[in-house]
This record gives structure tokens, sequence and C-alpha cells, in this order.
């Protein structure tokens, strides 16, 4: 399995607090399908802590910082304009 994960995609475990990772499925039944999965997963003291990514939530999560970043650099704009 390959792992697309970064500073700003973080998440913990809801069973054991551990960090978890972003993964992408290569099974047939969900090839290419992003799940969470627990870092503790592996070994002796497994969770088995797993989570698939809600699509539509992360689009809409997307959506909401690129809405952040567009009102921040306008309020700049305005900013800038207001001490010329």
């Amino acid at each position: 399995m390959s792992s697309s994960s970064s500073p700003a995609q973080t998440k913990r475990c809801q069973y054991c607090g551990a960090a978890m990772v972003l993964r992408v499925s290569k099974s047939d039944k969900n090839r290419g399908k992003a799940f969470w999965k627990c870092l503790t997963s592996y070994g002796a003291t497994s969770c088995n802590g797993f989570e698939w990514v809600d699509v539509i939530s992360a689009e809409a999560d997307q959506q909401a910082d690129t809405y952040d970043a567009t009102v921040l650099n306008m309020l700049k704009s305005i900013k800038d304009l207001c001490t010329v």
C-alpha cells in the first residue's frame, strides 16, 4: 500500500488516540479509495483502527480552505488599498 500523507492531513485514532496515516486501497473491490489506518495497527498491540475517507466531506473541506484563502487575500488587498 502507498502512503500519501502530509502535515495538513493528520488524524487521531478514535480507539487508541495514536496517529493515523492516509492510505489508498489497492483491492479490486475498493481500488483507489482513500482510508485512514492507525499506526498501531501493525504488531502485537494493534487496535486495528480504520476509517474510510468521506470524499464529499474532504471535497467540502478543500472548498472551504480555498474560500478562506480567497477571503483572506481580498481582505489583504483592501487593507493595502487603505494604506496607500
